[in-house]
């Protein structure tokens, strides 16, 4: 178990501790370990989940040794998918913000190892590292591209019928999506450099570090403000006819 002390990815797993997460139905804080991935809300029994962005398991090749059998097993399965066509349209898009989390810390191992790799040109590494980085670029393009549409399209404008547009926040978290978008579009440059072999790969290597680390500040803080702040107000706010309104829409994007 030497490993896990020395690999910050695992050490959450490896040496617990509580965090707390508001819950997206009633705001109740709910504590969640960091070797579990959802607790049960006291107040209103609802689901609530943590991310493990910032965990190994899906990347790192020795995670299972690493952090052991039973709490890999637990977290490599990850949450439960809920079903678009019977989940609430707020537990769909809490899970797509679990998702969304998921791809960041796939996107911090892609970085790792191609840093790694740049230092060792005849390592696999490099390869493994080009891999997770399409990998994430293809949930971008598919799943959260179609989040971005269940919010934008569907959410926000119902929220911002009820609040006014004065008071909406809406634009701040869609002036938010426009920068995850061109953070992508760099993302998509580095990629194709990578795989044409158009650049240094040290220098490529760095560049998508940086987009890693400035995607890993932005994605998390806005879908803590969604789930803490905007899902909550969500469920205060919209009627039982205006929720089953937009998971309607929800199914139909």
């Amino acid at each position: 178990m030497a490993m896990a002390k020395s690999c910050p990815g695992s050490r959450a797993i490896c040496e617990p501790k509580p965090e707390y997460f508001n819950c997206a139905n009633c705001g109740t804080e709910v504590e969640i370990w960091t070797d579990e991935l959802k607790a049960t809300c006291p107040k209103c029994g609802s689901k609530v989940y943590r991310a493990r962005g910032n965990s190994c398991i899906d990347w790192c090749p020795h995670a299972k040794e690493c952090v052991g059998p039973e709490a890999y097993e637990r977290l490599k399965g990850g949450a439960a998918e809920p079903d678009v066509e019977t989940s609430s349209p707020l537990d769909v898009l809490k899970r797509d913000h679990e998702r969304a989390l998921d791809a960041v810390g796939l996107l911090r191992g892609a970085a790792l190892c191609l840093k790694m790799g740049a230092q060792s040109p005849e390592s696999p590494i490099s390869e493994r590292g080009l891999q997770h980085l399409t990998r994430v670029l293809e949930f971008f393009e598919k799943d959260l591209a179609l989040h971005f549409r269940r919010e934008e399209e569907v959410l926000f404008p119902v929220l911002e019928k009820n609040i006014g547009g004065d008071r909406s926040p809406m634009q701040l978290l869609a002036k938010e999506h426009q920068e995850v978008w061109d953070y992508y579009r760099h993302l998509k440059e580095k990629e194709s450099a990578l795989k044409n072999g158009t650049g240094q790969a040290p220098t490529v290597a760095g560049e998508v570090e940086a987009i890693a680390q400035h995607l890993g500040n932005l994605l998390p803080e806005h879908i803590k403000r969604e789930n803490e702040s905007l899902l909550p107000l969500a469920s205060r706010l919209l009627s039982g006819e205006e929720l089953e309104e937009t998971a309607r829409k929800i199914r139909n994007l």
